[in-house]
């Protein structure tokens, strides 16, 4: 369905960083090299056709950009639920494999914490203790930043494709997002019953989007080891997006270094991601998230 490109492998990292930073300065790419690729602009252009796959959160939005300093959802739900926050936090923990997978659900979850803990589910409305676990996901869903609109835009009518990991209220809000029209497929782990960093959560999005993975570029903020697992699924490009996490400081530098050295490439902005995906000129005064 796509051009079959080659892969710029890990032993070429350091002369793609190289054609990055001058593209997103505004110089040209000729003359570079990248590995196999050769000339800089061949590789440029390869990319350029190929499908795109984007995490959702800490990639595509941010719940942070919402929530207070201070507030801590699974602290928020105990104290609604009524139940001591290290047996809640216990639970929740335990559960998260299932719940991400969709082999449990966070009412599910809350309903047998409640009932453990002493109080019944049937004399016991959830939905409140169930609401702060998503409340932010649901407030960055519905208002994502316009730079990440105007980014989706950009690329359009490359095929996009999303892949997250993410529990059953983390997505409630999906549908109603400006981003939902923008992506041609998704794969919530919470659905497909598979999860990043397992192989088998990029082949879910891989066939949903017919796509090969060496023609496939992946972009994602590393958690998880989703970086790893989209190399490990033969991923021809990946691409660490840093730039919500510096903003919030979410990793240290050894943190962040590691999951740099699990990419091709790392974009410490948005106008870096324009650059690698060799969008039209206009996109690049996009700025870049804030903290």
């Amino acid at each position: 369905m796509f051009p079959v490109t080659e892969r710029c492998g890990r032993e070429s990292a350091v002369n793609y960083k190289i054609v990055l930073r001058a593209v997103s300065a505004g110089k040209t790419a000729s003359g570079l090299s990248c590995g196999r690729f050769g000339a800089a602009d061949t590789m440029w252009g390869a990319v350029s056709r190929r499908p795109v796959i984007f995490d959702l959160f800490h990639t595509l939005v941010d719940p942070d950009d919402f929530r207070p300093a201070g507030f801590h959802r699974l602290e928020a739900s105990a104290a609604v639920l009524g139940v001591d926050y290290a047996v809640f936090e216990a639970a929740w923990n335990e559960a998260l494999p299932n719940l991400v997978r969709g082999y449990d659900s966070v009412r599910g979850l809350l309903r047998r914490v409640a009932h453990n803990n002493g109080r019944p589910a049937r004399t016991l409305d959830i939905a409140p203790a169930v609401e702060p676990l998503g409340r932010y996901q649901d407030l960055v869903l519905l208002h994502p930043r316009p730079e990440i609109l105007n980014l989706l835009d950009a690329l359009a009518p490359r095929p996009i494709g999303l892949l997250t990991n993410c529990h059953d209220r983390d997505v409630e809000a999906w549908r109603q997002s400006p981003l939902a029209s923008k992506v041609d497929h998704a794969v919530f782990s919470t659905k497909a019953h598979v999860a990043k960093p397992d192989v088998e959560a990029y082949q879910a999005i891989l066939e949903a989007m017919e796509a090969n993975a060496a023609e496939a570029v992946y972009i994602g903020n590393g958690g998880d080891d989703e970086l790893a697992g989209a190399a490990a699924a033969g991923i021809g490009t990946i691409v660490h997006f840093a730039a919500f996490d510096d903003a919030r400081l979410r990793t240290d530098d050894a943190e962040r270094r590691r999951r740099s050295d699990q990419a091709h490439l790392t974009a410490a902005s948005v106008a870096e991601l324009i650059a690698i995906l060799d969008l039209p000129r206009a996109s690049r005064s996009a700025r870049a998230p804030e903290g």
